[in-house]
Formats: C-alpha cells, structure tokens, sequence
C-alpha cells in the first residue's frame, strides 16, 4: 500500500458558548488517500496561536509543502514509526500538524485490517472514558449553575478558567471559586487552569488564598517555560500543581520529573504530537508514577475519537477523568445526558452519554465524513490544498 496524495482542508467552526458571541475557530482537516482507494483522515481541532504555536495557515503550509511531498507520498502508510520520527526530524515544533497526519495513518491501518484503531495501539482497556468539564465565561452565579448542571450529567469533576488569559483578577477568581464550591458541595472534584498566565508572585499569591477551597489541581500556573517556578511553587502551596503547557516534547517531561515540578500532567494528542508520541509521553509519566488528565482541542466527532481510541487503549489513563469533549463544546450540549449533533464533520458522532465518553468501534476511527459540511465549514476566502506525485 502506498499514499497517493493528500488534501488539507482550511475548515471554522461556528462555536457557541454561553456569555459569548458565535465565534469561528480554525482547524485543518486533512484526507490521505491510497493506492487501494482507502482514505485516511484526521484533524487538527482548534488552532491555537497561543497554546500550541501554530495556524491554521501554518499547519496547512507544513502538511503540504514538507511533509507531503518529502515523507508522505509514495510511502506506505504501515510504517508510522518512520514517518514520524521523518516529520520530528524535517520541522521544529509543528505537532498540530503532526498529529493529523498521526490521525490519518491510524485510521488507514484500522480501515484495512477491519479494526477500530484502539486495537492497533493495545486494545481496549477503558470501555467508557469518565469526563471533566471546564466551566467558563460568566458570573459566578452563571458558573455555579454549569457546574452543577454538569456534574448531574454525571461529570465526574468541573475545572474553571482563572488569571489574566480568562481575563479574571485574583479577586474576581476567588469569587467565582467560592460561588462554585458552595453549589457543588465540599466532596465534588473542582480544579482551576491558568493557562501560564500569572507570574511566580502572582501564582503564590492567588494559590495561598485558594487552598481552603480544596482545589483538585492548579493547571499550568507560571508560563510554559518556567519549569524551576512550578517546583519552586510546588514546595510553597497545598494544592497539586499540573503541568500542561511546560510538558510539550518529551525533553520537557523529563525535565519536570527531575526538578519534581508537578504532581499531576496534562496531555493533549495534538498538543504532543497524536497517539504514537502520545504513547511514549504516558510510559514516562507511569514510570514517575505520574496521573495523566487528557484534554482535547474542541474539534470534531474526527478529534474526539482519535483521541477517544487513545484513552481506550491506556490503562495509565483510565486513572483521572478526561476532558475529551469535541463536538459538546462545539455545540454546547454539556447538560445533555446523551447528546444527539447532527451538524458535524463526521455523520456518527462518537458516543457521549452520562458524562462518558464511548470509543467508537468500527474500523479505523469508526467516524465517516459528512462531505457537505466540510464544504460548508471551509473558511471564507481560503481552499482546500492537493498534493499529489
């Protein structure tokens, strides 16, 4: 089998959420054919300049000027491994990129061996895949009520966004804090991200006045690069650090582990790389004895189940609750125990009842394409690009 060419979708998604005007976000979905007439695809979710580096003009412009023409053409899709050890190898910080083209390769491999992709990757350990909401943009009586909402929905815990990139100061974070933990009670799990955006002082300061709240965690509280603070931060505070942003590569990992910089990690297939350097991030952090929370980049039904197989396929992640939500962030169906979204890339959006996730189980990611929307979702003023031999 050998790849025959390869298309990049440009495609935004009209996003709702409350205390928000609908708003697009970027994503790239990506089509890698063969010679046996079996198509791949994959997705990169949101685009996010500030989180992982990357736009959506970048990630379409690496797919199709390198890794198309340099890796992918006239390969054989089998050989994952060689693939992207080339794309780590020929680009510096594209794993957006890389993690649709992972997507792709894993779902021709499942489509032509007639197994869902979990079954390529260590069968299935986790069944059904526990959720975590985040809860953002609103009052604090707004939020309290979402939290509660979700964790009714069978949520198994509620995260709230706070500092300067939610736009909070430490004042207004405490309240929302509070208002949340006197709705959802002294035994739910509630947990806060940062997102890097409060300095070492700053993080001292607010995380001293939040431990009485008997915080889960406190996801990325300093910048990504300052992995000395969070093990400095670590020894000054009760509440359990979490590292997203600072654990990209597996470079950094190692260096979070040695300096002791977090209690908890967070891992994103697309912030990472997919599911093959996803793979190898989870059996370091199991070797540190390390939990592992999941989120996703609120895509498609396409994200959400290469992610979904993923979590399937890891006994090391059926240990926390994920954040692998999709297409109920898209479509705000959260407080829905079993949402049904017929507006989405993919026609049989992976199962959601509960607060569970549910990994599809058809061949390869066990989602297919709804052709009309992606010609509905391309973004205005831009098109699709082919890369052929």
């Amino acid at each position: 089998m050998k790849i025959t060419k390869v298309e990049c979708y440009p495609v935004s998604y009209p996003r709702i959420r409350p205390g928000a005007d609908t708003m697009g976000m970027p994503s790239v979905f990506v089509k890698v054919h063969t010679d046996e007439g079996i198509v791949g695809m994959g997705e990169t979710g949101h685009v996010a300049a500030d989180y992982i580096g990357s736009t959506q003009e970048s990630n379409i412009a690496i797919i199709a000027d390198v890794y198309a023409p340099d890796i992918l053409l006239g390969e054989n899709p089998f050989n994952i491994e060689k693939i992207v050890a080339r794309m780590d190898v020929l680009s510096k910080n594209n794993n957006q990129a890389i993690d649709a083209v992972d997507s792709a390769l894993y779902d021709i491999m499942g489509k032509k061996l007639g197994v869902p992709v979990y079954e390529l990757i260590g069968g299935l350990s986790n069944p059904k895949i526990p959720l975590s909401l985040v809860v953002a943009g609103g009052t604090p009586e707004e939020l309290a009520k979402r939290a509660v909402e979700a964790l009714k929905t069978g949520f198994r815990s509620v995260k709230l966004k706070v500092g300067h990139m939610s736009r909070t100061t430490v004042e207004q974070d405490i309240e929302n804090i509070k208002a949340v933990r006197h709705a959802i009670g002294d035994e739910a799990r509630l947990a806060i991200d940062a997102n890097g955006g409060w300095d070492y002082f700053e993080a001292l300061g607010a995380l001293k006045k939040m431990e009485k709240y008997d915080l889960l965690m406190a996801e990325q509280p300093l910048p990504w690069w300052d992995i000395e603070g969070l093990a400095r931060l670590r020894q000054k505070v009760s509440i359990p650090i979490c590292a997203d942003e600072s654990a990209t590569e597996i470079s950094h990992l190692l260096q979070i582990i040695e300096k002791q910089a977090a209690d908890v990690l967070f891992v994103k297939l697309a912030k990472v790389g997919g599911i093959l350097k996803a793979q190898k991030w989870v059996s370091i952090a199991e070797a540190a004895n390390l939990p592992v929370m999941c989120g996703c980049m609120g895509g498609s039904g396409f994200e959400a189940a290469h992610q979904g197989h993923f979590l399937a396929a890891s006994a090391w992640m059926g240990r926390l609750e994920q954040e692998n939500l999709g297409p109920m962030l898209l479509h705000d169906t959260f407080n829905t125990a079993t949402p049904t979204i017929t507006d989405d890339l993919s026609v049989n959006v992976p199962r959601y009842e509960g607060g569970y996730f549910y990994p599809p189980d058809g061949p390869g990611l066990g989602v297919e394409l709804n052709e009309e929307m992606l010609t509905r979702l391309i973004t205005p003023g831009k098109s699709p690009v082919v890369v052929t031999k």
